[in-house]
């Protein structure tokens, strides 16, 4: 439960953080050309005086603490002056000008050695879409219950590593990155922007809602499981990731808990996740005490310890049983 609590936390504060920067940045553009006291309408005025207010905790220059928080957490954030990028925003770079940039490159280091050693989190815990997709598996249950007929279409998964590819290749032939138009974080964050400065949302939105209805009606989780580009991307990164779900099977009772949490389709009461597995842990919350838990992988170990342990166990009861 308090890993569910702690992913929650960080996958709204997530959420906070793309709805605060764009309001940040427009109170900067106000300061700077002297209008904050200029607000059109008091409901406004009063919130901007609020971001004011909040501003000043991090320094009296106001406009240059708007200036150090950049972009987006889901694409390319700059903090003061230490840059965070989504690593399929390198891959988009590299094929759409076919030139490497030093500064992107180091840029999404920080990102690439979390998914080393932790696999996709970026996608269990950190993308705001995952809370919004597991939200339609709250309304897929809602309508099973209200009798609403929903269906569970599978697909390969191979299909979203031909997304990546496909991707990379069309960045490659229009010279623009394609990712950031089928990409639902950028999407999200995207819109929202357009939502705050303009009022209204762009085909991007569209996209997103199509996206929702389909999970909702034909299939479940099906973006993550079955045409996302940068899980794709996760996932390869992640193949060898030390941190990893491990049974064990003194006190696993096969109750089939974890195999229903996982909304991805795997199989953790089997040990059977591998590199699509997001550490979420919605499993080992579902899971009786210790059966499953997250353990330290190495390289050389096949499927983690307490696997290697078991299986050594199972063949020593073939063994006997065959004797």
């Amino acid at each position: 439960m308090l890993i569910q609590i702690i992913r929650r936390t960080i996958q709204i504060t997530g959420i906070i953080f793309i709805i605060v920067v764009p309001f940040v940045s427009l109170y900067g553009v106000l300061v700077e050309n002297y209008r904050l006291a200029m607000v059109d309408g008091e409901g406004w005025q009063r919130f901007f005086d609020k971001i004011d207010t909040l501003v000043r905790y991090f320094g009296e220059d106001t406009a240059k603490v708007a200036r150090s928080v950049k972009g987006s957490l889901f694409w390319s954030v700059t903090i003061k002056d230490f840059n965070i990028s989504d690593p399929l925003t390198f891959v988009g770079s590299l094929f759409g000008s076919l030139g490497f940039y030093s500064k992107l490159f180091i840029s999404i280091l920080p990102l690439v050695v979390i998914t080393v050693l932790l696999g996709r989190v970026y996608c269990g815990w950190i993308c705001p879409m995952n809370l919004m997709f597991e939200l339609n598996g709250k309304i897929r249950n809602i309508l099973r219950k209200v009798g609403v007929d929903t269906f569970n279409v599978s697909f390969a998964r191979l299909n979203k590593y031909m997304m990546l590819i496909a991707g990379a290749v069309l960045t490659l032939v229009l010279g623009v990155q394609v990712f950031s138009f089928i990409y639902p974080p950028i999407l999200f964050n995207r819109e929202l922007i357009h939502l705050i400065y303009f009022g209204s949302v762009g085909v991007g939105g569209v996209v997103l809602v199509m996206i929702f209805l389909f999970e909702i009606s034909i299939s479940q989780r099906a973006w993550c499981r079955y045409f996302c580009p940068g899980g794709a991307l996760w996932s390869l990164m992640g193949a060898k990731r030390l941190v990893q779900v491990t049974i064990d099977r003194e006190i696993c009772d096969d109750c089939g808990k974890c195999n229903l949490a996982c909304e991805f389709g795997l199989d953790p009461m089997r040990g059977k996740m591998g590199m699509e597995c997001d550490n979420c842990g919605k499993c080992i919350s579902k899971c009786k005490p210790d059966a499953l838990k997250y353990s330290l992988v190495l390289p050389w170990q096949k499927g983690g310890v307490r696997m290697e342990r078991d299986e050594k166990k199972e063949d020593e009861k073939l063994k006997t049983v065959s004797n």
